[in-house]
């Protein structure tokens, strides 16, 4: 029996027979979910940007970024009577980047005409406030600043005084270095051009602009190369501040939520202020140079106020990669950049058609690095950062941009450094140096040098290097024996024979430096011609309870143990605290604690700490009178005869010193104005063969010659007076007798004499 085929439908048939109503319910449920969908990721993006507005807020409006400490040279001061030339002047100027300009149209330029040089002084602030714009012109004759006058109204000025310059920033290894300036600082040609190249609708856009993107397209495609990017300024604020530079869709996300943010919360002048100062604008070895107020300085070392057009061009230009357009390493890949950027001006009417052909010409120029600020003053930096250390500065003020105003004198501190140099030329390679140099009538440290190569950090010298000084301590042993009036005169005879010591369990037998032996001689010969053995029997005399106290009266503050040998200078000091030592002598028995700092301030102006002057009388005048005519004596015929060679007409007051078995060469010297002390010496302490007189010596006078010398004049004080003294017995003569020298002495504990005792 056949089978029946029965036909049936394909279950795929079957399938596809879905029935209406089940295809509205399955689509519903699918609209529902991803409602569900969009309302958990609404929910999810505002929770995020409220998350992002809180995080973002709190560091917008508190303090933005960690600013490096700004480090002030000393300002200089002009007054009539100065010691100071023409040719010193101008280079002053030029350090601080005045423009020579004889039509003087804006602050930071300066003219010059026979003996007068006219400055259009910049406004700054100071130690003690604001000093506004000023135009000045200074006259000189030949010894120094004549007069000062004001250029307008041609009235005489007793006072004007340069803005400091700016040395250093305190910026740590790997932080960002910036120098903030405030938008009403900033020019507005600037600013037009800057948004002209970065965001045209700045002002008109919520953060974020579609329109900006497509236009950027069409420009980069007429010109064939890149030249407008499609994120907002403010996406970019966004980027440099709370973003990474990863190239993700999730970055690119965040930073146009971020600008959202910033637009909603912030007005657009506060965003473009902040954008000013965040842009990288290079980089300066380890560190990152932000800002345009820095970058301004760090490519022309001028203020930004001070830009012309093509430096505007050159430095908005190469915002977009300054690592590319680099001017240093790229010269003409960023003169490119700057002139697409002056077309620019020109088309949108930010520059004439004469400014733009003359911006054009221009070729372009900026500063080497090694002068942005200074990569010298090394040592006198160190000397800074130590004392800042030791300041109750709250830590949070350290990072908020405050001012360090220091007492370096530029021009000093070059003279030293090239003196340094000059002399050391010359000799061992091994030898080392280090030199301070001191306004001692206010304890100013004005310049310093640690090392023979002054741009050299590390060791600081003069600070640290502990040595010892030789017959420098001599005035100190001296000045303790002229304290005991009517026992000590600078007519004292002394004994130059032989002697001989036990010393540190051994035999010690000084002797002169000539070998030779003189008899009985007068106390400022000694002193004068640095005789040891006299010095040795003075000092036993006196005990060496006198020489400790001496040297704390002085200044030293620090116990130092004290033995025979140390009569001639068997201890050790560093340069700093000769120098130091040799401020209260200078300064005719006053004391004051050398520094280099004189105020700090913040960012504002509103000081932290400002340097008191607290000053102590530790001699009489007319003891250090008597002991400051010694030394005159040493510099004009004695150990440092040389100075009188080579000054002739110039007077000096000062003292060698040569350590034992010549292993350290010295000389601490004053004029008039200012106490230089100089060390020479090897690191290892092995002999270098120089006295103070053939090294130190040839250094402090080569340091003289290049800064100027003002001749030491010293007023008999009251109470002090010329007497006659017989040169065989030391003893008061009648002004008549034979075999007299007539020296100063304090004439209350020496009464005239009218007899001749001798005769």
């Amino acid at each position: 029996m056949s089978k029946v085929n029965v036909s049936r439908k394909p279950k795929s048939a079957n399938k596809s027979a879905i029935k209406p109503s089940a295809l509205r319910s399955g689509l519903k449920r699918t609209a529902i979910a991803l409602l569900k969908l969009m309302f958990v990721l609404l929910l999810v993006l505002l929770f995020y940007l409220v998350y992002l507005d809180s995080k973002i807020s709190k560091k917008f409006s508190g303090q933005k970024w960690q600013v490096p400490a700004q480090i002030y040279a000393q300002s200089t001061e002009l007054l009539p009577g100065k010691l100071m030339t023409q040719e010193q002047l101008i280079a002053k100027l030029d350090n601080l980047k005045y423009q020579r300009n004889s039509s003087l149209t804006a602050p930071g330029q300066y003219s010059v005409s026979r003996n007068h040089v006219t400055v259009y002084r910049r406004a700054f602030t100071y130690v003690d406030g604001y000093e506004a714009e000023q135009l000045f012109s200074v006259e000189f004759n030949r010894s120094g600043i004549n007069r000062i006058t004001q250029r307008q109204q041609q009235d005489p000025l007793n006072f004007a005084r340069l803005e400091p310059e700016l040395i250093d920033h305190l910026v740590a290894a790997q932080q960002e270095d910036r120098e903030l300036v405030r938008l009403e600082q900033v020019p507005e040609r600037f600013k037009d051009t800057l948004l002209l190249v970065e965001d045209r609708d700045f002002y008109h856009h919520h953060g974020v602009s579609p329109l900006s993107v497509m236009r950027a397209l069409w420009v980069n495609a007429v010109a064939g190369r890149t030249v407008q990017g499609g994120s907002t300024l403010t996406q970019q604020l966004a980027k440099n501040m709370y973003l990474s530079s990863d190239r993700t869709l999730w970055r690119k996300a965040n930073e146009a939520l971020i600008a959202i943010v910033l637009d909603y919360r912030f007005n657009k002048d506060q965003i473009l202020e902040a954008y000013l100062n965040e842009v990288f604008v290079g980089q300066n070895y380890a560190n990152a140079v932000h800002g345009v107020g820095l970058g301004s300085r760090f490519y022309f070392g001028k203020p930004l106020g001070e830009l012309q057009p093509a430096q505007y061009a050159l430095l908005i230009g190469l915002l977009k990669g300054p690592s590319y357009f680099d001017p240093r390493r790229y010269p003409e890949r960023a003169q490119q950049r700057r002139d697409l950027i002056l077309r620019l001006m020109f088309e949108q009417h930010l520059l004439d058609r004469t400014e733009y052909e003359h911006a054009v010409q221009q070729a372009v120029v900026v500063i080497p690095r090694n002068q942005y600020l200074n990569t010298g003053f090394a040592a006198y930096l160190d000397a800074v950062k130590k004392e800042l250390r030791q300041l109750s500065i709250n830590a949070v003020d350290k990072d908020q941009g405050i001012k360090v105003f220091t007492y370096l004198d530029t021009q000093a501190q070059f003279s030293a450094e090239r003196a340094t140099k000059t002399q050391l030329a010359e000799l061992p390679s091994e030898l080392q140096a280090a030199v301070v140099v001191a306004n001692y009538q206010y304890a100013k440290i004005i310049a310093m040098v640690g090392s023979k190569d002054a741009v050299q950090g590390g060791f600081n010298r003069a600070i640290d290097a502990k040595r010892q000084i030789g017959s420098i301590i001599k005035p100190v042993i001296y000045l303790e024996a002229l304290a005991q009036r009517g026992r000590y005169s600078l007519a004292s005879i002394l004994q130059d024979e032989p002697i001989r010591l036990r010393s540190n369990d051994q035999d010690w037998q000084p002797q002169n430096f000539d070998k030779q032996y003189r008899g009985p001689v007068m106390l400022v010969d000694a002193l004068a011609n640095s005789l040891n053995v006299p010095t040795v029997r003075l000092g036993l005399q006196l005990g060496l309870p006198a020489l400790s106290d001496g040297l704390r009266k002085l200044g030293l503050r620090r116990k130092v143990k004290l033995h025979p040998a140390a009569l001639l200078g068997a201890i050790e000091l560093s340069p700093l605290e000769v120098t130091q030592l040799y401020q209260t002598i200078a300064n005719n028995g006053l004391h004051q604690q050398l520094t280099t700092l004189q105020a700090v301030t913040d960012s504002n102006g509103h000081p932290l700490y400002v340097r008191e002057h607290p000053l102590t009388r530790r001699y009489e005048q007319q003891e250090v009178y008597l002991l400051q005519y010694a030394l005159m004596q040493a510099a004009s015929r004695g150990t440092a005869k040389s100075l009188k060679a080579a000054f002739p007409s110039t007077v000096f007051a000062g003292k060698t010193g040569t350590s034992s078995d010549y292993r350290d060469s010295w000389f601490a010297g004053f004029d008039q104005d200012t106490l230089t002390a100089v060390w020479l010496g090897r690191d290892d302490n092995n002999a270098i063969a120089l006295t103070g007189s053939t090294g130190a010596l040839n250094v402090f006078k080569h340091y003289y010659r290049l800064h100027g010398a003002n001749s030491l004049v010293r007023v008999m004080p009251e109470q002090v007076s010329l007497q006659s003294f017989s040169i065989k017995t030391g003893y008061l003569q009648g002004k008549n007798c034979f075999n007299i020298l007539l020296l100063p002495a304090i004439s209350v504990e020496m009464p005239a004499m009218t007899e001749c005792l001798e005769e």
